[in-house]
């Protein structure tokens, strides 16, 4: 996508938000704003956003990571409310909050985030089968870059997992759907030196990643 140093990074996240407020979402026409789905602009504030000094630490740090973690919630086994989801996002201890400018800012980043949410939920309620994750929709520029993209999009699913993983328990009860899981944990791990895999397998969780979360959805709607 793109790089900044933090300082920039910043700087461009406080001016857009100032753009966006100034705009209200005058051109939003939906009855309810927060199913809208999210505007090219917009999608570059979140990514902005995530990428700059202002979410914690412990935060998910990059858009890709957040949709994989969105995903996770959305195709598993429990509806789970936005008062549980969106702190998660920045800290899974439950102890750090992001820093922002003004509680606009907040409500704004808040919104952008529930938006976001539900056009994946969407995704999936209308047509489950055309699913294609973020990092398909994106050229990077070169192919370190993309990879990034791809683990960090594993990863986020991961930690959607892990999030209610007593939950998740059934999907793993049989080694025929426990399988399903496997490219996210592959792939997420391969960055920490902790999953060796040849160039080839790498190719294959890649081009099985999408397919296996479409295939997860169908196995918790059947149960």
């Amino acid at each position: 996508m793109f790089l900044m140093s933090t300082p920039e990074i910043h700087e461009i996240v406080n001016y857009q938000l100032s753009i966006l407020h100034s705009q209200q979402f005058t051109a939003m026409t939906q009855s309810d704003p927060l199913q809208e789905p999210l505007i090219p602009d917009e999608i570059d504030l979140l990514e902005g956003f995530f990428l700059s000094d202002l979410p914690p630490s412990g935060s998910l740090s990059s858009l890709e990571m957040v949709e994989g973690y969105m995903t996770a919630l959305v195709v598993g086994p429990e509806v789970v409310e936005a008062d549980d989801w969106l702190p998660y996002i920045f800290d899974q201890e439950g102890h750090s909050e992001p820093s922002f400018v003004s509680d606009d800012d907040a409500v704004m980043i808040e919104e952008l985030l529930l938006r976001y949410m539900n056009t994946v939920e969407r995704q999936f309620n209308d047509d489950p089968d055309g699913f294609s994750p973020l990092y398909e929709q994106f050229d990077y520029g070169d192919e370190e870059a993309e990879m990034l993209a791809i683990q960090e999009w594993a990863l986020g699913f991961m930690v959607g997992m892990e999030m209610k993983n007593e939950s998740w328990k059934p999907l793993f009860a049989n080694e025929s759907t426990g399988m399903l899981g496997l490219p996210m944990l592959m792939l997420s791990n391969i960055a920490g030196d902790k999953v060796t895999l040849s160039e080839e397998e790498i190719a294959d969780m890649i081009e099985l990643m999408p397919e296996f979360v479409v295939k997860i959805y169908h196995f918790w709607k059947l149960m």
